[in-house]
């Protein structure tokens, strides 16, 4: 007498189920940590542009060594790009240039200082400070997250 055995060919439904379970988990996993990297990877580029705003106020500071930049700038600046200004007139127009550039574009600051779209940070929420005390100067750049908190960037620098 010959016996015939049957194996199991394939899968069955609830193996299959089950896999489809697991594969979904795990790609539910790998969409949170794209979502979290792309989050980390826009915080990183304002932290970038932020250090980037700081340090040319810095560079603007240092060239323009004998005038004072206390904040908030006071005055209406001239348009220093276009005509010569005295050293206290051009620190009043990069203090203002500056802020100006810090958040989104605005039609008042495009129309004040010519520029386009392009020539802004474009920092949520963005605002600066700058204070001195004893030749050093601290320049600081704030703007909100994604989730509604307060990121700042602080660069301090010896001006003489």
């Amino acid at each position: 007498m010959i016996r015939l055995t049957r194996r199991q060919l394939g899968v069955t439904l609830i193996e299959l189920l089950i896999t489809m379970v697991i594969v979904s988990i795990g790609v539910l996993g790998l969409a949170g940590v794209q979502i979290l990297s792309l989050k980390q990877t826009r915080e990183a580029g304002q932290k970038m542009v932020a250090l980037q705003a700081a340090n040319d106020l810095l560079d603007r500071i240092r060239v323009n060594a004998n005038a004072d930049y206390s904040w908030p700038a006071g005055s209406a600046a001239a348009n220093c790009a276009n005509t010569t200004c005295t050293p206290a007139q051009m620190a009043v127009f990069d203090l203002t240039l500056w802020d100006c550039r810090l958040g989104q574009p605005s039609d008042a600051c495009k129309t004040a200082f010519g520029l386009t779209d392009a020539d802004f940070d474009r920092l949520p929420s963005g605002e600066g400070l700058v204070s001195a005390a004893s030749g050093t100067y601290t320049v600081t750049v704030q703007w909100d997250l994604t989730d509604s908190t307060k990121q700042d960037i602080t660069v301090a620098a010896r001006v003489n």
